[in-house]
């Protein structure tokens, strides 16, 4: 019983004098709005004239947003998508997300420039790795208890390649959801502009999202 008394409080401490310490970082109203400048806008047209961006968009199940709106603005400079790789030839627009929160299910658009490449000249499997993560935890999210969680497990298949210039979409879609567990899995392809063309599967995967039980003593706070 001492044991998990321990295991219990020392996060919650820990945690607390984090907080009380920075507490301008925490605190909304201290911080500035971070614009997303070198967004490439043709980029974004060019989805918004595919088939597929506009029967989402005609979805009135389904919300729309953009990927740097959905975590708190303390956290942008570390973040990978908007933050640490944004700009021209790494991740070249603010991903373009729909999510139906009831169901699970989410479709989000992102764009890969040539600076994200491996040494064979593809696209790093590691950004592919981060895709997925961000992408299937935010279709979990809410279906969690507090709408917060932590990733247990994530398992890639990886198919095929994406090849430098990609435009991809993300499908993800709640399989199972209890308590503080949520099971997502889901895919990533090439979005194809010519209708002529085949979408490449480039992974599939498959999460494990859960709630550590703590986090419900925090449900107040952007985390």
């Amino acid at each position: 019983m001492f044991r998990g008394t321990v295991r219990k409080v020392i996060p919650l401490v820990a945690f607390g004098i984090g907080f009380a310490s920075f507490p301008k970082i925490w605190r909304k109203d201290h911080l500035e709005n971070r614009k997303i400048s070198n967004i490439n806008k043709s980029v974004i047209e060019q989805i918004e004239s595919t088939q597929e961006y506009q029967s989402l968009l005609n979805n009135p199940e389904l919300r729309q947003y953009t990927s740097s709106k959905a975590f708190p603005q303390q956290h942008h400079n570390n973040y990978v998508n908007t933050g640490l790789l944004f700009g021209p030839d790494l991740m070249e627009i603010d991903p373009i997300v729909f999510i139906n929160e009831k169901k699970g299910e989410l479709t989000s658009f992102y764009h890969l420039g040539d600076k994200l490449i491996s040494q064979d000249g593809q696209i790093h499997n590691g950004i592919i790795s981060t895709i997925l993560d961000e992408g299937l935890c935010s279709a979990g999210f809410p279906l969690l208890p507090s709408r917060k969680g932590v990733t247990a497990k994530l398992s890639i298949d990886f198919k095929n390649q994406a090849p430098p210039q990609s435009t991809v979409v993300l499908h993800a879609k709640v399989q199972e959801a209890k308590g503080r567990k949520v099971v997502i899995g889901g895919y990533l392809e090439t979005l194809p502009f010519d209708s002529k063309e085949k979408p490449l599967l480039i992974a599939e995967s498959k999460c494990i999202l859960v709630e550590p039980k703590w986090f419900k003593y925090f449900w107040w706070l952007q985390v």
